[in-house]
């Protein structure tokens, strides 16, 4: 089972907070990283981080 950073949550719900006009584009920008992650494309290293935090996300 795979555990959520939630250091790094509350940094991000943060961050959404001050922007709630990048909200809806950091958001699209996180399902995006999620649909390719689930495709396995490994482009970067960090793809199995963003990972779960999308699905926190969703």
């Amino acid at each position: 089972m795979e555990r959520h950073d939630p250091t790094f949550t509350s940094i991000i719900v943060h961050t959404l907070d001050l922007c709630p006009r990048k909200a809806l584009c950091l958001r699209s920008m996180f399902h995006l990283l999620c649909r390719l992650s689930s495709f396995d494309l490994d482009t970067s290293p960090s793809s199995t981080q963003v990972s779960p935090l999308c699905h926190g996300l969703s």
